[in-house]
């Protein structure tokens, strides 16, 4: 039987499709704010914008006999006719943003137009106005959401954890602030500021901001022009770069989008310039035609659609190559400002390692045989080993390339990638020690080391603070996004403390492959505490590491799944030379 869906339950239905989690809402209202002209935007999140979300402008407010209309479906001030969708000139243009924002919690509105004497204060339940009062109140509008989806628990029970929608929210806010640098944006988390913005107008202020003074002052400045389509904004030199992608910003016609093309064109400019694994930092304003651009093509317009997408994507990556053309030469330095972890560094030596010898491999000693037994393999009464939990007997005859070990099997000749394999070697100890509740290697700091953050490393270290300090990171808060740090996991020490904490902060936020929190924390700060690629190993480190490898649970992979050994067969060798 065919039937019209009540009003309640076709409004929760849309809520779902326009509010999907917390930072749907603040996007929203995010819009909303910007499109009102506001110069200042205030945004407090309690609980990850489960228990409270409330965003405060200065813009233009709403008139007092409209604010029961803008809960009303299909109700908006920025689409008049049809025409209008291909020319959409704001932010926000959906007329069910409200009233879903409504459906999915409590909402408690405080605003004054200009003109108006006072303000208006409304509370709505259910999206029904159920208390209306006027009230003293500056020009603006004060949008407060309680209890986000308390009456669609289905929704709530697949959303992630506080902290992990809370980083979600951070991120956003960073990128809308890099994106209108002449709005002051002001982030505030369970009663902790995160993010400030001068809104002067002045995109490098906006950036020191959020990623810190130091890397703002290296940025480049971008500016092209090609057809109808203008770039502008910063690109980092190839000095500055970091883990993942998270500090790629990208804009069109004002508005954040989430686009591959795009982000890859960012990426292809670098090509051959950055470190395997290392990826860029910029922020960059697209300006194109409206009629070039349809951005109604996602319910939470993260996404656009071009009509020449290449070209767009073509103009990008020119931009971003004529500003590195253009940079001055870098000279030589033994450090650097991103925030590399070891990896980068071992890719990267200085000039004065560059022409002095080797030196002694004691550090590299400690780093195979790091603290605590070596963790024995037991299996069940009774059950049988798996092909996947054993490993041949191996002899080793030495190293290729300072990055795999060349073993002998029973069936031909073995390569070990060394970091893949003490890798999963030092992740095994840790989640060994935590299932028998001992306490994790940490390595106390004689000085506390300072840790300054950007609003995306910060955000990733309170999603994982509780895990990090498990695993042995001792931190505490000195400031808005200021950390002083007493101890680090055993083997990841070394003179660069803050950089490497940087590194695996990074390679945490972009890790998706492994679910399980602790688990993911605990591979990514294995990985950092692991000898690297292009480390040269004496013939006992070599062969301690493979019967180390040999005694894990699963020897033939990371904890990130990347194999730690290919093995080639001895009919494959003697055919290749001829012998079959």
């Amino acid at each position: 039987m065919i039937r019209v869906l009540p009003a309640d339950v076709a409004g929760q239905i849309a809520a779902g499709e326009v509010v999907e989690r917390p930072i749907s809402v603040v996007r929203e209202l995010l819009d909303n704010a910007i499109d009102a002209g506001a110069t200042r935007i205030d945004i407090e999140i309690n609980d990850g914008g489960l228990s409270l979300i409330r965003v405060t402008d200065d813009g233009a407010g709403i008139p007092p006999e409209q604010v029961e209309l803008a809960f009303e479906r299909h109700a908006t001030s920025k689409i008049t006719r049809l025409d209008d969708l291909g020319h959409v000139h704001t932010l926000g243009f959906r007329g069910e943003a409200l009233p879903s924002i409504a459906a999915a919690g409590d909402i408690e509105l405080l605003t004054r137009a200009k003109g108006q004497p006072v303000g208006v204060h409304a509370v709505l339940v259910n999206v029904e106005v159920v208390r209306r009062t006027a009230r003293p109140a500056p020009v603006g509008t004060s949008f407060g959401v309680r209890d986000l989806f308390s009456r669609l628990p289905a929704r709530r029970k697949f959303l992630h954890s506080a902290q992990a929608e809370g980083r979600q929210v951070s991120v956003l806010v960073s990128h809308y602030a890099l994106a209108y640098p002449g709005i002051a944006f002001h982030l505030t988390q369970n009663g902790r500021r995160v993010l400030s913005t001068p809104g002067d107008d002045e995109l490098r202020h906006a950036f020191a901001s959020i990623h810190g003074a130091e890397r703002a002052a290296a940025m480049l400045d971008v500016s092209h022009a090609e057809g109808d389509v203008q770039v502008t904004g910063l690109a980092g030199p190839p000095s500055l770069h970091r883990g993942n992608r998270a500090a790629i910003s990208v804009f069109v016609n004002g508005r954040w989008v989430q686009s591959r093309a795009l982000t890859f064109a960012v990426v292809d400019a670098y090509q051959s310039q950055l470190p395997v694994g290392r990826h860029p930092l910029a922020a960059l304003a697209i300006t194109l035609p409206e009629e070039d651009v349809d951005v109604n093509v996602h319910p939470a317009k993260a996404e656009v659609r071009f009509r020449d997408e290449r070209a767009v994507a073509r103009a990008v990556r020119h931009a971003v190559a004529a500003a590195l053309e253009q940079s001055r030469p870098v000279g030589w330095q033994t450090g650097s400002i991103s925030g590399d972890d070891h990896a980068a560094e071992a890719e990267r030596p200085s000039l004065s390692s560059a022409l002095l010898p080797p030196e002694p491999l004691q550090a590299r000693l400690e780093l195979v045989r790091s603290p605590g037994p070596a963790v024995s393999r037991t299996l069940p009464s009774g059950s049988v080993p798996t092909h996947r939990e054993m490993l041949p007997l191996l002899r080793v005859v030495g190293q290729l390339a300072a990055t795999y070990v060349v073993a002998e099997g029973p069936d031909g000749m073995y390569l070990i990638d060394q970091h893949a394999a003490h890798e999963r070697v030092v992740y095994d100890r840790i989640v060994a020690s935590r299932a028998l509740a001992r306490p994790a290697a940490r390595q106390p700091l004689l000085e506390p080391a300072m840790l300054e953050l950007d609003v995306h490393q910060a955000a990733t270290l309170e999603e994982h603070r509780e895990h990090l300090a498990e695993l042995g990171l001792d931190v505490e808060p000195f400031g808005d996004r200021s950390y002083l740090v007493r101890a680090v996991p055993a083997g990841i020490a070394g003179a660069d403390v803050a950089g490497a904490i940087c590194g695996v902060l990074d390679k945490l936020a972009g890790e998706r492959r492994v679910t399980d929190l602790f688990e993911r924390a605990a591979a990514t700060v294995a990985c950092h505490s692991s000898v690297r690629a292009g480390m040269a190993l004496t013939i006992e480190e070599l062969r301690r590491l493979a019967d180390d490898l040999e005694r894990t649970e699963s020897p033939r992979t990371c904890p990130h799944g990347r194999p730690t050994l290919v093995h080639m067969g001895t009919e494959l060798i003697e055919r290749q030379f001829g012998r079959r």
